[in-house]
């Protein structure tokens, strides 16, 4: 859902029930001197904890599972009437079940209500729930039916859950239940977990006409000058994604061609909207559903159809294989990009809980983005780049997630949900590559497909697809609030003929450190090369050897990380570090020979005392002697007996500190000691060198440890 909602209209045509205030729409910025706009966001603010449904908290909705709603109502708009019965095939997914809740607003009633054709008994538990006596106890997989008879005039509540408004003239009506106000205008067990597939049986005055999910099955002619449209759907979907909307519509429509057949794209426009212009915009969509399907997979729903219509908000709403679009942005490519791909994320994979709404729209969020970057049919990273600059957040101190779902404004937060969301996205696929990231969404498709996820389960399959730990990735961006800025300096170096470029890194937010993989970009006698490191403390150095002299240093050139700020700044000193090794860390030597090793630092530094030791694997420390020449920065290392045969090990102790700065040797290399991993260290001050040889075997000429270029 996409929401650049006009705020006169909330103000001027929300008709509110006594006692009941409007949730509002995301991201709610209203213009200046808009006293009526900001009074309506006022009142929703503070009433929206007294709309909230807490049907993930009602011990019976864990006991069914409804397969089908057979929905046949009539709408009267002019006097804004609507009733009729709604037909419930539910299974029980465990023994002893003696009870089903529905949902129903209090200003809906209810003439009847029937269990497999028999009156059943009800009772009202509040303004929104009721639940009906079985009868008897059913067992796993029994299924009964449940025949709801209502009527009445549908409050409108939530982000306007149903309106009775004109269009140049002529009636519209039309529904937005998300997230959770389905019951304002049928019985509905208002679960987002439990989808369902569906029928829509709507009658209307004849002159117009009524679009609702899944296909067209036919139109009957009634008496009175009415209309009955009956619609139907073989999909599974969550109750928030049942919709309808009447009014005069101009349609037209086009063919979406696939590998292996067609399939309609439909579209339902004002009269008065009915412009070439905006026809094309909404075309678009076609080329859109090929370019996603070709990044996602064919379009969920490809036996049915893709359909837009124009409603009454502003923005749009993804309601499974029926977008609404509306007001100023309605035929606008980012919006139209936008509710497509939700029909992926957020209608095919559903998020399971509201805490994890970014799953909807961080993804059709960042799919705008992904859409400007392919649709020319090759990769576009500038126009990547410039769209997710238009969806950097303004702000960043909250969390992705969702910690307080009873504030309906905070679930559609414009700069968490919405843009930092799209943000995790994009990070992650900055962090495990394209070929990585598009495989995560491809297994994560297949994995949920027409069923609901959350977090959780999007990073287990980030995470079985990458074969990396991303706990800390969805930690510190999802989980947790803020956003890195980064000030970085640099100098180059020439030690002993190789040249380097020293960076350092400094993070100046106000929250901990984040951890990162960092691009660091340089021109290096005009030609461009990148290198990456790994940032994760608040302040590090690294050590990158260079195959020429630099020009420019920039970090994170292709804005793949969600900053606060960067800033290019003075170079600030840190600690010293290994550069060469001879012998090579693995090399054998020969048995029956004193060890001779040069290690080379890249900054002056003071040995004193036994900071350098040898010691066999298994055996006891060898006596060395160090010398260290100050004027090449290298320090000889000399053992004062010959080496008998087996492992060894010499540690160059981070009591080694740098003599201009006192700060300790950043002296780690790798994991197991034996590639000589050089320069040494992690970024930040302390870690020992510990450099692994064997003894026994003929030494090979020439083995010396240097970093690679």
């Amino acid at each position: 859902m996409t929401w650049l909602l006009s705020l006169f209209f909330l103000a001027a045509t929300w008709q509110l029930p006594a006692g009941e205030v409007a949730a509002p729409t995301a991201d709610i910025e209203p213009p200046e001197g808009c006293s009526h706009a900001k009074t309506a966001i006022a009142r929703a603010a503070a009433g929206a904890k007294a709309l909230r449904l807490k049907s993930t908290d009602d011990p019976l909705a864990e006991q069914t599972d409804v397969l089908h709603y057979r929905l046949d109502f009539e709408v009267v708009p002019m006097t804004r009437f609507l009733g009729g019965s709604n037909t419930m095939t539910v299974r029980c997914l465990e023994d002893g079940v003696t009870a089903f809740r529905f949902w129903l607003h209090s200003a809906m009633s209810i003439a009847s209500v029937r269990l497999d054709g028999s009156s059943a008994q009800w009772r009202r538990l509040d303004g929104a729930t009721l639940e009906v006596e079985l009868g008897r106890s059913f067992d796993a997989d029994e299924v009964f039916e449940l025949e709801v008879v209502y009527e009445g005039y549908p409050v409108t509540t939530g982000l306007a859950s149903i309106v009775f408004e004109t269009q140049n003239g002529s009636p519209v009506v039309s529904t937005l239940s998300e997230p959770w106000f389905s019951y304002t205008w049928w019985p509905v067990k208002e679960d987002s977990r439990d989808k369902a597939t569906g029928e829509m049986l709507v009658t209307v005055p004849d002159e117009l006409t009524v679009v609702s999910n899944g296909v067209l099955v036919d139109v009957d002619a009634l008496l009175g000058d009415r209309r009955r449209f009956h619609w139907s759907t073989g999909y599974e979907m969550s109750p928030y994604l049942f919709a309808f909307s009447a009014t005069n519509y101009t349609t037209f429509d086009d063919t979406f061609i696939f590998d292996q057949g067609s399939m309609p794209v439909e579209f339902f426009i004002y009269p008065g909207s009915d412009t070439s212009d905006n026809r094309n915009g909404w075309l678009l969509s076609v080329d859109m559903l090929a370019t996603f399907g070709e990044l996602y997979g064919l379009y969920p729903f490809i036996a049915e159809k893709y359909a837009i219509y124009q409603f009454p908000w502003g923005g749009g709403m993804e309601h499974q294989t029926a977008t609404g679009q509306g007001g100023r942005s309605a035929f606008s490519e980012p919006l139209t990009a936008h509710e497509l791909a939700h029909q992926w994320w957020g209608d095919m994979v559903t998020c399971a809980t509201w805490s994890d709404i970014w799953l909807n729209e961080g993804f059709a969020t960042y799919s705008e983005a992904l859409w400007f970057e392919h649709k020319s049919g090759t990769p576009d990273a500038e126009a990547l780049r410039t769209w997710m600059a238009v969806r950097r957040p303004t702000e960043y101190d909250d969390t992705v997630y969702v910690y307080d779902t009873s504030d309906v404004r905070r679930i559609f937060s414009g700069n968490y949900t919405y843009r930092k969301g799209s943000w995790v996205l994009h990070m992650l696929r900055g962090v495990v590559g394209d070929e990585t990231f598009f495989a995560i969404l491809d297994a994560y498709r297949q994995r949920f497909e027409y069923l609901t996820a959350d977090t959780e389960d999007l990073r287990a399959v980030a995470e079985d697809v990458s074969g990396r730990d991303l706990s800390w990735f969805f930690d510190q961006w999802v989980y947790n609030g803020g956003a890195p800025a980064y000030s970085y300096g640099w100098q180059e170096l020439e030690i002993d003929g190789q040249r380097y470029l020293e960076v350092s890194l400094e993070q100046t937010q106000d929250e901990s450190p984040f951890t990162m993989p960092v691009t660091v970009e340089t021109l290096e006698l005009g030609a461009s090369r990148s290198y990456t490191i790994w940032n994760d403390a608040r302040m590090q150095h690294f050590l990158i050897p260079v195959s020429a002299a630099v020009d420019t240093v920039d970090l994170d050139p292709d804005d793949w990380i969600l900053t606060r700020s960067l800033t290019a700044g003075a170079f600030q000193e840190g600690p010293p570090k290994v550069v060469a090794i001879d012998p090579a860390p693995g090399s054998a030597l020969r048995a029956g020979e004193p060890l001779s090793v040069t290690l080379t630092f890249h900054e002056d530094v003071v040995i004193n005392g036994p900071y350098i030791t040898l010691r066999r694997i298994g055996g006891g420390e060898h006596d060395l002697e160090v010398i260290y020449d100050a004027q090449t920065l290298t320090a000889t290392v000399t053992s004062r007996q010959p080496l008998a045969g087996g492992s060894y090990e010499l540690v160059v102790s981070d009591d080694i500190v740098d003599v201009a700065n006192g700060l300790a040797l950043d002296g780690e290399m790798d994991v197991d000691g034996t590639s000589g991993l050089l320069p040494s260290g992690d970024g930040k001050p302390g870690g020992d060198a510990v450099i692994k040889l064997g003894v026994g075997g003929s030494r090979r000429p020439g083995s010396r440890s240097r970093p690679a270029q």
